[in-house]
């Protein structure tokens, strides 16, 4: 599979918006990780209204997937405003996009592509904890931050600014590992970089990094979708 990238585990907690400001810890962080090349399926900066548009319209209330379906992608009018208030996921998306955006520039990460792994990883929920000890909107482990030089990991990771920072870091880490396969970086989120070096650079026999790396693409997929319905609307 070709070139792209992605996140971790899952749960859900507050329901409160983040607060994007950039924190000391990633003022501190080194700035080795700078990308050598891109890790996107298409343009990474897009057209930045249709990117709020699309995942605006993609975490609907009523289900926990993108509710993106064949008759609303032929619909002219599906990416419209909605017409009912925000739910709590759509409010924590609008509220976090400017620094996925930001974050997606530095590493050239599709932007959509870092949405896709928080909503599965977390439903965008930056106070989120897995029973495994993954924190934050990518379930970052703290063994993981402290390899990026992170001090102070456990706490550091609750901060949105932080842990996009690591994951990309750490996402970027594992394309230089893998190469350009979304599906063994995937596994190799979920699963660790042994497992899929021990099971001959494959994803390993587990059902939950199946399922996992199943469940990133078919988000990631929903998104591209949607950003290119967007992008066609908005043509003149």
């Amino acid at each position: 599979m070709g070139l792209c990238l992605a996140g971790l585990g899952l749960s859900a907690m507050a329901e409160r918006a983040p607060d994007c400001a950039p924190s000391a810890a990633v003022a501190a962080m080194p700035a080795s990780h700078k990308p050598d090349n891109t890790i996107a399926c298409g343009s990474a900066a897009g057209n930045a209204a249709a990117h709020e548009a699309a995942q605006l319209r993609l975490y609907d209330a009523a289900t926990s997937q993108p509710s993106l379906t064949p008759a609303q992608q032929a619909d002219g009018d599906s990416l419209s405003a909605p017409t009912r208030p925000l739910n709590a996921s759509q409010r924590r998306v609008l509220a976090l996009a400017p620094r996925v955006a930001a974050v997606a520039r530095t590493y050239d990460i599709d932007p959509l592509l870092l949405h896709a792994i928080a909503h599965v990883e977390s439903r965008h929920d930056p106070r989120a904890r897995s029973a495994a000890g993954a924190l934050g909107l990518l379930q970052v482990m703290p063994a993981t931050a402290r390899r990026f030089g992170v001090d102070d990991a456990p706490g550091a990771l609750y901060d949105p600014a932080v842990n996009l920072e690591v994951g990309a870091a750490y996402l970027k880490s594992l394309q230089a590992r893998f190469g350009n396969d979304l599906t063994l970086v995937l596994a190799a989120y979920n699963a660790g970089e042994g497992a899929v070096e021990r099971h001959g650079r494959s994803v390993p026999p587990y059902a939950e990094t199946r399922d996992y790396v199943r469940q990133v693409l078919a988000e990631y997929g929903a998104l591209r979708a949607a950003l290119a319905l967007a992008e066609r609307q908005e043509s003149p």
